[in-house]
C-alpha cells in the first residue's frame, strides 16, 4: 500500500515538476517571440545631476 502511494506521489510531483518547467521556459519564450514594437521613452532620472542656477556668477570660481 505504501508503494503505491509513493508511486502516486511520485507521478504527480514529477508531473508538477515538468509544467512549472513548461510554465518557466517554454510558455515564456513563446510570449517574448512575438513582433511587438516597443517604444522606448527616456525618462528623467530622480537625480541627474544637471542643475541649473538663477546667479552662476554666484558660485563660479575665477581664476586670478
Amino acid at each position: 500500500m505504501r508503494s503505491r502511494v509513493r508511486k502516486i506521489a511520485n507521478f504527480f510531483a514529477f508531473n508538477l515538476l515538468f509544467f512549472a518547467l513548461y510554465l518557466n521556459f517554454i510558455h515564456k519564450d513563446q510570449q517574448s517571440t512575438g513582433t511587438v514594437e516597443r517604444t522606448i521613452k527616456p525618462t528623467a532620472a530622480a537625480f541627474s545631476g544637471t542643475v541649473l542656477v538663477p546667479n552662476p556668477e554666484k558660485y563660479l570660481v575665477q581664476k586670478q
